[in-house]
């Protein structure tokens, strides 16, 4: 039998491993869209297509994380 002091440990070590891979993420994520309000674009074509391609980024690490499936 598991001891449930150990079980509640272990569930708290993963949720925080969980919050500080969000937190890593999240941070990531935003500063690659800073890098992309700092370029200052000269027109909206520019920032459209600067956020196309953050958009693909996204959407292939998506499906990397999902195992190919769409």
């Amino acid at each position: 039998m598991v001891d449930a002091a150990l079980i509640k440990q272990l569930k708290h070590k993963v949720e925080e491993e969980l919050r500080q891979r969000e937190l890593a993420l999240l941070e990531f994520w935003l500063q690659e869209l800073k890098k992309i309000e700092a370029k200052r674009h000269r027109d909206l074509a520019g920032l459209q297509s600067d956020l196309k391609g953050f958009i693909t980024r996204v959407e292939t690490r998506l499906r990397t994380l999902r195992g190919g499936r769409s």
